[in-house]
């Protein structure tokens, strides 16, 4: 089965397949936004491989300085060998810090880049859309859309991604650097990263499978609040408020339920 457009929006569990077809959709849809970047992803790429290996150098170039600088200059009075590896070290920390700099200001752009031509697809693509689709699909859905998903792909590529990425390169540099030195306690990190491999597979997929049905809850909470707002006179004039409180109330506790947090901000009762 081919999950295409709105269809099943609100299942959160899906077979193999589907997640593998939804998956690949994404991936299309993401190539074609980074399309246009590139060459910005390109260098942004370099700076960071860059940067973080100046970073892992720190450690190494300490290492360096107790082993055999220090003691040239101790036993021999020889300052020359300090002295390069406290310039070098100055020098791999000055540069290091700048092509950081560099890289937040280079990332932010690329990330507001893509949110622009993002949210710009979304905007025509529901201009496009028919009139039957609209009397189908609540306006609260489509906000629901342009706005809290939007905003968890905003959160992703602000923090997430970057942290992910900067994380494993600099864990894989410290691993080379540790294998260099000690192949032994290598080896042993090597071993004790397997049990870390399979808890974060594990984790991915149960996070996926909450985070799909946090999103389907969310778009309820706000498909019930906008359309309860968009036709408030007719709320007030058949006297719904009370129903569309129990509602508000089942769909918000759900929200609270799903996510793990206590419902401890219930909305006050309707005057009726």
């Amino acid at each position: 089965m081919t999950i295409t457009g709105t269809q099943d929006e609100d299942r959160s569990h899906y077979t193999k397949e589907e997640s593998r077809a939804i998956r690949q959709r994404s991936l299309r849809l993401l190539g074609s936004l980074i399309h246009p970047l590139r060459l910005r992803i390109v260098i942004a790429a370099l700076v960071l491989v860059v940067s973080t290996a100046l970073q892992v150098a720190g450690p190494i170039l300490i290492g360096i300085a107790l082993d055999d600088a220090l003691p040239q200059l101790l036993q021999n009075a020889d300052w020359m060998p300090a002295i390069m590896i406290t310039a070098v070290y100055l020098l791999a920390g000055i540069l290091g810090s700048a092509l950081i700099g560099f890289y937040v200001v280079l990332a932010a752009r690329i990330t507001q880049a893509v949110l622009l031509d993002l949210r710009k697809r979304i905007f025509l693509h529901t201009q496009r859309l028919s009139l039957e689709f609209h009397e189908s699909y609540t306006s609260g859905r489509i906000i629901s859309r342009q706005t809290s998903d939007l905003d968890s792909i905003r959160e992703l590529l602000d923090g997430g991604l970057n942290n992910l990425v900067s994380g494993v390169l600099f864990g894989l540099f410290t691993f080379i650097a540790l294998v260099i030195a000690d192949w032994q306690a290598g080896v042993i990190l090597m071993l004790a990263g397997i049990p870390l491999v399979l808890l974060m597979r594990w984790f991915y997929g149960r996070s996926q499978l909450v985070y799909r049905e946090s999103r389907v809850i969310s778009a309820k909470v706000i498909v019930q609040f906008v359309e309860t707002m968009t036709g408030i006179r007719a709320v007030k004039s058949f006297r719904k408020e009370p129903r569309n409180d129990v509602a508000f109330r089942k769909v918000a506790g759900s929200t609270a339920t799903s996510t793990g947090a206590p419902w401890c901000c219930s909305a006050p009762s309707s005057p009726g």
